[in-house]
């Protein structure tokens, strides 16, 4: 007879609950950016409203729809209410947009809710659209459960307790009664003891009826978190008999509620104190959190008297109720990538600090570089005090961009060690913008703050001469050119993974302001470059070129602005070191101090750098230098004079799964072409063949049909060059194939990888190959260098396109025509819709898209807050087609690209 009634009342409600999936949109208080699921159920079908947990609709910003569960009909969800304390919160939906399913109200009940009692947690639970669990109300006294510091917490309320096992998902999930009414909202649980902890619905109610008649919901506080205590402990804290007596005089009473804690230049700070056995107030016995509660809400900007047991004594304390709301902030700033906003009253308790400081809810790339993390409080910034987010904002709107200020901070899980981080303030790539609360959108509105007045003004500096003995041999004449470069990535574009990057830089000529590093310091042309000359002086640089194969970059930098500085151009030698050679490696360690050794070249060899997972640049068609006693960091081979016959640089591991690079030395004759473009003046274009190259054995060369003839005319070695790998963009695709043998270029035996590589001027080359036994000749046309790097993103949907870098080309064979997702940020459109990185979108809406101007002008059809359908294609070649609902809000469409050598950010 049961079973049929359970049958009967789950029929009648499951049309009323829903699915819900959602996308926190920025780190907001104790929440992160992300996608998530959820529950919901509806609570008044007339207006169209949804309960659900607090932590479904979020303190911050948030999207949000639903899909219900019979009907399997989709509505678009507006956040109305989030509680600050407990966890409940409501969405409103548009009635009219359910057409296939007759929806009522779940009626709420919380005086149902009895120990014993036989229930079901109906929901969306772990990832299942419809889940029905069963259960036994076994507690209606449970201390509300502790997530952890820093994390969302319920406090001055019990929470019932369910041997229900619910899981993810299910946060939301009403709890029913045989009768269909909701007696409790699901909200967490403890896997290890297979509990559910069910969230009361008296305050529920209360939320409810003021939403119903469109009034706002008053909630009062005193900054004190109260906590039940039964008579045994009670007596030792000091309660007296008699008020103990009056106390069991409330039928099934157990105890009375204490002060656990008083947070800090709140209302009660130095009036009530943490142990204080709460007795009254306003002369009316308060032992349970619903009459506390209810006093504190409906005398928001009052006083009232308290009584309270402190030890041995009575205390009678007069305390002004705040407004609850005015310590839960509703605004947020946005600069430089980080998003800051006052410390709300969930952190305070966490922490025990105060309300209202300046807290980073996230670092973003602008106070994440400097080491600032996200739970951190700014104190001052430029020396300035910033006590609260007006003064934080004013001081920022002086700044100007790549202004270097310092910023004190404390961490709140260490707030008795106060830290300065020096930050580069970026106004460049990120906006400087300020967010508001506004509840009759459900959306948080933007206004943009007015641009700063300019790049910072560089002052020009002269360090003193750095002093070497003599003992360092050659380094005294190598030292003054070398320099620390650091690169920071706003995006993680061109498929690499790190956003900090650092290296060493040589100078090649100081009077043009032009110096040489390694792309394992500047992977890509997309960021910001910092250069540091004498370990003194910190200037700004700027990416000048970027050779495409080899491990080499030049960097532009303004020698005006390093005053009388004695920095050197490098000498490079005109003799090429060769196998047992004798030579120097002087190297520069990370503070600044030269590391000479004298050492033994043993071996000039090919290297190979393993194909990274996403494809990002690696180093190809170059021997590497072995020294007999190496060092791990960057430096140069020098004579006794300190001319650089040899670079040594750092080269990417790729295939490590943390962070790592090795050092191995490259002959400078490859710098040649590179000097006389930049230094020189030549303007000829260069050239390469576009095709990665390895050595094989002449012995096994020969089974592939290298004739006695050819062994002869390699009389210098004992490898032949081979085609590994062809780059699919080249000209040189048809003619030239994976495993052909380059037997000569222009007429030349080719011997080694300079053979090929050194014809940069050529923009064909006449080859003799072999090709499966047979000998060839083939005119071959090279490809022009790339030495730019990406130079165009468009962001749309919470992710970043781009054209297909290089290294996509290099492995390969075939690359779809469409533009490339290269990055998808957490909490956003095309995470929640399935879009993933190291993808090509070639249609969107039907129409094909080929480059970057056509996707832009596509997007810029879509109405936002409507669906895209996608046509994707993986990097595993698989094609699908995928819908996503855009948000132009906040996932508008943007353009960064370089005009006249600066990065210009453009909003759509």
């Amino acid at each position: 007879m049961q079973d049929s009634k359970w049958e009967e009342t789950l029929t009648r409600i499951i049309p009323s609950i829903v699915s819900i999936r959602s996308i926190s949109v920025r780190n907001f208080d104790t929440e992160s950016q992300r996608t998530s699921q959820a529950t919901g159920f509806v609570v008044d079908a007339d207006q169209g409203l949804i309960l659900t947990n607090r932590h479904v609709v979020q303190p911050g910003p948030i999207l949000a729809e639903a899909t219900f569960t019979q009907s399997k009909e989709e509505v678009k969800l507006i956040p109305v209410y989030r509680d600050p304390v407990h966890d409940f919160g409501f969405f409103r939906f548009d009635k009219t947009q359910v057409k296939y399913s007759n929806i009522d109200s779940i009626v709420l009940r919380p005086e149902s809710a009895r120990v014993g009692l036989d229930i079901r947690v109906v929901g969306n639970d772990a990832g299942e659209r419809l889940s029905i669990l069963g259960g036994t109300l076994a507690r209606l006294d449970r201390q509300a459960p502790f997530y952890g510091n820093g994390k969302y917490n319920d406090w001055n309320t019990f929470y019932y307790q369910a041997a229900s096992m619910t899981s993810g998902g299910s946060s939301g999930s009403p709890v029913i009664d045989i009768n269909g009414c909701a007696i409790a909202l699901n909200a967490g649980g403890a896997t290890a003891s297979a509990s559910s902890f069910f969230l009361p619905l008296d305050r529920v109610v209360r939320a409810l009826d003021c939403l119903l008649k469109h009034s706002q919901v008053p909630r009062g506080t005193i900054q004190t978190v109260f906590s039940f205590t039964t008579f045994d402990e009670l007596r030792r804290l000091g309660l007296e008999d008699q008020d103990e007596s009056e106390l069991r005089k409330i039928p099934n009473n157990t105890g009375t509620l204490i002060c656990s804690s008083v947070n800090v230049k709140g209302p009660a700070s130095d009036i009530l104190e943490s142990g204080d056995i709460l007795l009254k107030i306003n002369d009316k016995i308060i032992h349970h959190f619903i009459g506390l509660e209810e006093i504190l809400d409906s005398s928001v900007g009052e006083c009232i008297n308290v009584l309270v047991q402190r030890g041995t004594q009575k205390k009678e304390c007069r305390v002004k109720i705040q407004d609850l709301h005015s310590i839960t902030p509703s605004s947020f700033v946005e600069i430089g990538g980080a998003v800051v906003h006052e410390l709300s009253y969930q952190m305070a308790v966490s922490y025990v600090v105060p309300t209202g400081s300046v807290f980073v809810a996230s670092a973003g790339y602008m106070m994440g570089l400097a080491g600032i993390a996200r739970k951190c409080v700014v104190e001052s910034v430029n020396n300035e005090p910033t006590p609260d987010m007006e003064s934080f904002i004013r001081v920022i709107q002086k700044l100007r961009d790549n202004e270097r200020v310092p910023i004190s901070h404390y961490l709140l899980t260490d707030i008795n060690k106060s830290r300065v981080s020096i930050v580069h303030i970026d106004r460049r790539w990120h906006p400087f913008r300020i967010a508001k609360r506004n509840d009759e959108t459900g959306l948080w509105d933007y206004t943009d703050m007015p641009p700063c007045s300019g790049e910072a003004i560089q002052i020009p500096h002269t360090a003193p001469p750095t002093l070497i003995g003599d003992n360092l041999g050659p380094a005294k004449y190598i030292v003054p050119s070398m320099v620390n470069v650091e690169f920071h990535m706003p995006f993680k574009v061109d498929g690499v993974v790190h956003q900090v990057h650092s290296g060493l830089g040589i100078v090649i000529n100081h009077k043009l302001g032009l110096l040489i590093t390694d792309r394992n310091a500047i992977p890509t042309s997309i960021g910001d470059v910092i250069l540091t000359f004498a370990n003194s002086i910190i200037i700004p640089g700027t990416v000048l070129y970027l050779h495409q194969t080899f491990n080499l970059c030049v960097v532009k930098y303004d020698p005006k602005l390093l005053g009388d500085t004695v920095v050197n151009d490098c000498i490079l030698s005109k003799t090429r070191l060769k196998q047992n050679d004798e030579t120097i490696l002087v190297c520069m360690s990370k503070s600044y101090q030269p590391i000479v050794r004298k050492t033994v070249v043993t071996n000039i060899r090919q290297f190979y750098v393993a194909e990274p997972i996403p494809p990002t640049y690696r180093s190809m068609n170059v021997e590497g230098i072995e020294l007999e006693n190496p060092i791990n960091n960057g430096g140069v081979l020098v004579t006794e004079e300190g001319h650089v016959q040899a670079l040594y640089p750092a080269f990417t591991k790729h295939n490590s799964k943390q962070r790592s690079e090795f050092y191995i030395g490259i002959c400078v004759s490859i710098l040649e072409p590179i000097l006389n473009k930049l230094i020189h003046g030549k303007q000829d274009p260069m050239y390469t063949l576009e095709a990665e190259l390895t050595y094989t054995q002449i012995a096994h060369a020969r089974t592939l049909g290298l004739t006695d003839e050819w062994v002869k005319k390699m009389e210098k070695t004992n490898n032949v060059v081979v085609v590994r790998r062809l780059t699919s963009s080249a000209n040189s695709f048809d003619l030239i194939k994976t495993a052909d043998i380059i037997l000569s270029v222009d007429g030349e035996p080719v011997q080694s990888f300079e053979g090929v590589m050194s014809r940069v001027y050529q923009p064909k080359l006449d080859m003799t190959l072999l090709r499966t036994g047979n000998v060839i000749h083939v005119q071959v046309p090279q490809t022009e260098l790339e030495s730019r790097g990406t130079e165009r993103l468009v962001g749309w949907a919470g992710a970043i396109f781009q054209m297909p870098h290089k290294a996509i080309y290099q492995q390969l064979i075939s690359v779809p025509k469409g533009v490339l997702c290269s990055v998808v940020f957490d909490g956003s459109p095309a995470q929640l819709y399935g879009l993933p990185p190291l993808t090509w979108v070639t249609q969107v809406n039907d129409t094909p898209v080929t480059d970057l101007d056509h996707f832009l002008q596509v997007i810029s059809d879509i109405k936002s807050d409507t669906f895209a359908r996608l046509k994707i294609v993986g990097y595993n070649r698989f094609t699908k087609v995928i819908t996503l609902r855009t948000n132009a809000h906040y996932f508008g469409s943007w353009l960064l690209e370089q005009r006249e050598g600066k990065w210009v950010l453009a909003t759509k």
